[in-house]
């Protein structure tokens, strides 16, 4: 008997091992393939059951076995591996699922906009980033990666060693290293070339929102009047949100109402700038904005303290009263620059202030303006000054202001507002034809020719009979009806009208100053009517957190490290030795 259970016990251990071989085998097909079946299950199944054979066995074949503590020593210890082997993978298997990261940076370094979030959770196609670069930076890695995670893969990147595809640089007219590119569709779009501050997240985050912009929207700057200029190198000027502007997709052009080319605004015009004109606009030319607002235009106005423009009664038809004096604000100011620069943290409920919080905006000399309530007009103020603040009526009392009343008018002040009126589709047509033929009125110079014969419009009709006929009759029942569904179905029309009591905050001298571009920027997108997703993509900037230190404090410091810590350890270890002997 003895023998016989040797001899079995000699052919059962051949079960061990083949249940271990078919697990190790099941296992790493299915992981190197990633498919499990049929077959890398099927060798996990017999594996399993060949193992179990083997230890239902043992009893058998050698008794006592699983009563033995080593078999219960082992036998704890393995199912422990296994579980935790399982836990690990496990964690692992739900991390690359559903994967969530947790930054915990003051400004939010390592995370992406929500604007950049939303652009990227709604492409309506796949989207690539080249880097033709001859090594790839970390930083801007981990940038892409989360635009990847964000887009749910549609987003993806690939580095391109310029040496070893030239092919591809010829393709994409590549000239300098570092160059980034976007491609979606059949379209491709430059981003930019790396420096040493790495991928831009607002430029990257832009130009994936314009591949689907279409066509770029134009911007005309009013000219003749003093505004501000478009042109670089203009003391003054506006170059650095000129190219803002450009980045945004816009395409900027100046206009002028005035000499041959008539007092009408061209139909391509998404936005109508006019930058501080110093001084007065025709009337034809007030005209012409107020019939293209009319129409359903979007209009820009920022005016300065100090100016004449004339657009008094313009601004009153929209319910906003100009000030005559400048906003003072004791309580936020930025030294150097004065009370009579008002810095602003508080902000109305708008899509153009969104997610502004507590940041700053800064406007040098700026005008309050004032509301009333208007028939058919919505208002919105957009920011305003502290409690502190009051309207200076005697500039020539500055630098030291004092509020005196009842003169001055105390704050809170609007310096920004938002309106919007809805407008008929009957009186935007009528605008449009008023401001057609007010363009035409220059080539009606010409004598009419009575040789030629006359239009049919101008022939004289029938005389109408004194009852109507059945068609006519049907036809003139039915038309309220059509004209009421024709009503119905006509879109919305709305003009808007974005004012500003100050111009300074966007010239290039404080234009990347706190939140004023993209106060700016967010004005011109809402105006324009672009996804609110676009408005006011900042780049992350990290808090300064170095330490100054005197020449006395390093040295008290140095002294402190050198000599006063070993001096406290030597003094515990004699007071101990003292009170031990």
């Amino acid at each position: 008997m003895k023998k016989r259970l040797t001899q079995l016990k000699q052919y059962w251990i051949f079960l061990l091992w083949i249940g271990l071989f078919l697990l190790v085998a099941g296992g790493t097909a299915g992981l190197l393939t990633g498919e499990w079946m049929p077959t890398p299950t099927l060798m996990i199944i017999f594996g399993t059951t060949s193992l179990s054979m083997w230890a239902t066995g043992q009893d058998r074949v050698a008794r006592g076995f699983w009563s033995r503590r080593s078999t219960e020593i082992g036998t704890n210890a393995i199912i422990s591996t296994l579980a935790v082997i399982g836990i690990l993978a496990a964690i692992n298997v739900l991390g690359a699922r559903y994967s969530q990261r947790i930054d915990l940076t003051e400004a939010k370094q390592f995370t992406l906009a929500p604007e950049s979030i939303a652009i990227a959770a709604n492409l309506d196609a796949p989207v690539k980033v080249w880097i033709f670069s001859y090594q790839t930076n970390p930083a801007d890695e981990a940038l892409l990666e989360n635009y990847r995670r964000a887009s749910d893969g549609q987003i993806t990147y690939e580095y391109i060693d310029p040496q070893a595809k030239p092919g591809m640089v010829q393709e994409f007219g590549v000239t300098a290293d570092g160059e980034v590119f976007l491609e979606a569709n059949d379209g491709r779009q430059f981003v930019q070339t790396i420096g040493l501050d790495g991928l831009s997240e607002t430029q990257l985050s832009n130009r994936i929102a314009q591949l689907g912009a279409g066509a770029a929207s134009k911007i005309y700057f009013l000219q003749g009047h003093g505004e501000r200029s478009v042109v670089d190198g203009q003391q003054d000027g506006m170059a650095r949100a000129m190219k803002a502007l450009e980045e945004k997709n816009f395409e900027v052009a100046p206009l002028t109402l005035t000499g041959a080319a008539g007092s009408a605004i061209p139909q391509d015009a998404a936005v109508l700038a006019i930058i501080s004109p110093a001084t007065a606009l025709f009337d034809t030319e007030v005209a012409a904005i107020s019939d293209y607002l009319a129409a359903g235009g979007r209009v820009l106005l920022t005016v300065d303290p100090n100016t004449e423009p004339k657009l008094d009664e313009f601004a009153a038809s929209w319910g906003i009263e100009l000030g005559t004096g400048i906003a003072i604000d004791p309580e936020r100011w930025v030294e150097g620059l004065g009370p009579a620069a008002p810095l602003a943290i508080d902000y109305g409920q708008h899509p153009i202030t969104q997610d502004f919080g507590q940041n700053f905006s800064l406007f040098p000399v700026a005008k309050p303006l004032r509301l009333s309530e208007t028939e058919a007009i919505t208002a919105q103020p957009l920011v305003f000054t502290s409690d502190a603040s009051w309207e200076e009526m005697n500039l020539d009392q500055g630098p030291d202001w004092t509020l005196d009343e009842p003169e001055d008018q105390p704050g809170p002040l609007i310096l920004a507002v938002a309106l919007s009126k809805p407008v008929e589709s009957s009186e935007a047509a009528s605008a449009v034809e008023k401001g057609a033929d007010e363009a035409d009125k220059t080539e009606a110079d010409e004598p009419l020719n009575t040789s030629e014969p006359i239009a049919a419009a101008e022939k004289p009709a029938a005389e109408p009979s004194d009852e109507p006929t059945s068609d006519a009759k049907e036809a003139t029942e039915d038309e309220p009806k059509e004209a009421e569904d024709s009503t119905s179905d006509a879109p919305k029309i709305e003009a808007r009208l974005v004012m500003f009591g100050d111009s300074d905050f966007l010239t290039d001298s404080f234009f990347d100053n706190q939140l004023n571009g993209d106060l700016f920027l967010n004005a011109i997108g809402w105006l324009a009517e672009v996804d609110e997703t676009q408005l006011s993509i900042r780049a992350k900037e990290s808090t300064e957190r170095s330490l100054t230190l005197t020449p006395p404090v390093a040295r008290f410091l140095a002294w402190t490290a050198l000599a006063t810590f070993p001096a406290i350890g030597f003094g515990a270890s004699a007071i101990l030795w003292w009170k031990r002997r």
